[in-house]
């Protein structure tokens, strides 16, 4: 099942003791390795050496699932349009835009309603060039098409996956399903609670009838990471439906919700008036946590410090919880840059990109404005030199975009993993690693929580290159990112593999660099660049 970068890997409370026997504590990935033992960022030392250094604001684009403009967190340093007034229902600054003051949404209808619901690129790309490409050779294809023949025939091979792998389990799933369904009604008659975790049943004192029961929960509830029976229902609920679904892509269309509702098409790039300016409906909660940690207002007492102390957040809506349309992305990198974004964020990926070409071609143009772009690897604990993940670092034609660079997840010894065990990697396609495991970050509404994913390990890097770009205006997009890859820490030991809790490798087996960011670094590199 594809969990896109997207998703975040939430884990509610603290750990008291990591699995090192070192504590693990709240922010640790600002922490300095030398200073405090714990493999962060060094952000303190990095604000140390700007002391009495002035700073330019530095507008920063997070393309994401949309955000609470109302976070009180974030609220003070959200970029607003100059040149628009909110809510007048006019297109003030006559960008085809109405009343994009905080950013504009890419997935919602004209009369305010989002889209609440996407679909996997694979089974869209299947049926869309189905018709076109069916039974053709390479060699049948104009060149014009053929890098759409190749994802077509990716998206075919991937369907054809699922399917085979649905059919062998699914009996199996359903009766499990089932099962475990009936045994969670029994467990919240026993409980008195709808929602019952682990401690609710270590109180208590089954009868003989009832134990083997409550010991089949403890075991669930101990193996599940929420720690509770709602929880552990839903996910399974959602597997479930993942295999029924792949049991019928090959047969059944998808149903095209985002062009029925957008009346827009999607696979129609010269058609940029479209979306509204609707952010936080569907899915605010994941760009707002991404947009804290990269600038949430700092030392005002607040849910948590971001990273870049002068920021301007500007909110882009491009994507949901499954794969984004490769339109909306480069409209909305090239929207980011149109508007004055020096450092765009994008937590999110796929596996299947046939309209690459147009996401190419915006972030070509985001370099040639001198844009720097920080990108999730994903959360799949795969290697991106073998299976895709884009937005990638390089054209169809193989040509380098170098003010893009790729981000993977890492973690402390607290944490029991220095790279974390989901993130993908790879020494071509990922370019360093960042603090992922376990990052206090805001939620919509008010407050905060823990989370994991490649989703947080981007921010973090954005953050890092929003202070550079603040502090040291004249350094262009690509020697920011060279600073940055340049200027990481060496861990003095090896890593565990992603997926593998036994075999140890070297970071550099893992990243291009074998690198994790270090702001405080990056600072002493900036700083002896010559103006």
């Amino acid at each position: 099942m594809r969990f896109i970068v997207t998703c975040l890997l939430v884990l509610h409370t603290f750990v008291a003791i990591g699995q090192s026997g070192k504590p693990v504590v709240p922010d640790w990935h600002y922490l300095d390795f030398t200073t405090d033992g714990y493999l962060g960022i060094s952000l303190q030392q990095a604000y140390d050496l700007l002391k009495n250094k002035k700073s330019t604001p530095v507008i920063v684009a997070v393309i994401d699932s949309g955000i609470d403009t109302l976070q009180p967190d974030l609220k003070p340093v959200l970029w607003t349009n100059p040149k628009e007034i909110p809510n007048n229902k006019i297109d003030d600054d006559g960008n085809g835009l109405v009343d994009d003051y905080y950013g504009w949404n890419y997935l919602g209808a004209a009369n305010g309603e989002n889209l609440a619901m996407s679909i996997g690129d694979e089974y869209r790309t299947y049926y869309r060039f189905k018709n076109l490409f069916e039974n053709k050779t390479e060699k049948e294809i104009p060149d014009s098409a053929s890098w759409q023949y190749r994802e077509w025939k990716r998206a075919k091979l991937r369907l054809e996956e699922g399917f085979n792998n649905a059919q062998k389990v699914i009996g199996a799933v359903r009766k499990n399903f089932s099962l475990i369904a009936n045994a969670n009604t029994a467990m919240q008659q026993i409980t008195g609670k709808e929602v019952f975790f682990l401690k609710d049943l270590d109180s208590l004192k089954p009868s003989p009838a009832t134990k083997d029961l409550v010991s089949l929960w403890q075991h669930l509830l101990t193996e599940q990471p929420f720690g509770n029976n709602q929880a552990l229902m839903k996910d399974f609920t959602n597997y479930k439906q993942s295999l029924e679904d792949d049991l019928i892509k090959l047969s059944i269309p998808p149903d095209e919700a985002r062009n029925n509702l957008l009346k827009d098409n999607g696979y129609n790039i010269n058609s940029i008036h479209y979306g509204n300016h609707n952010l936080t409906t569907h899915s605010g909660y994941h760009g707002t946590s991404v947009s804290s940690i990269i600038g949430a207002v700092r030392n005002n007492g607040e849910g948590i410090d971001g990273i870049a102390d002068n920021v301007k957040i500007m909110m882009i809506r491009g994507i949901l919880g499954k794969d984004e349309f490769d339109k909306d992305v480069a409209l909305s990198i090239r929207y980011a840059v149109d508007h004055g974004a020096r450092v765009i964020n994008m937590s999110f990926g796929k596996y299947i990109s046939p309209d690459k070409r147009w996401v190419d071609e915006a972030i070509a143009y985001a370099l040639s404005k001198d844009v720097v772009l920080v990108h999730a690897a994903g959360n799949d604990a795969s290697d991106n030199d073998a299976t895709d993940n884009y937005p990638s670092s390089y054209t169809i034609q193989g040509k380098p975009l170098p003010n893009l660079i790729q981000v993977g997840a890492s973690g402390d010894e607290s944490l029991g993993r220095l790279v974390a065990s989901f993130s993908n990697y790879g020494t071509k396609t990922v370019d360093v690693f960042a603090p992922g495991m376990q990052i206090r970050c805001a939620i919509a509404g008010k407050g905060t929580e823990v989370s994991s994913g490649t989703s947080l390990a981007s921010p973090v890097v954005a953050g890092i290159a929003a202070l550079l770009r603040s502090y040291f205006p004249h350094l262009s997009a690509t020697e920011i990112v060279a600073i940055i890859k340049e200027s990481g820490t060496i861990p003095s030991k090896k890593v565990l593999m992603p997926g593998d809790d036994k075999k140890l490798v070297a970071l550099r087996e893992l990243c291009s660099t074998g690198k994790i960011v270090n702001a405080a670094n990056a600072v002493r590199l900036a700083m002896k660049h010559k103006h």
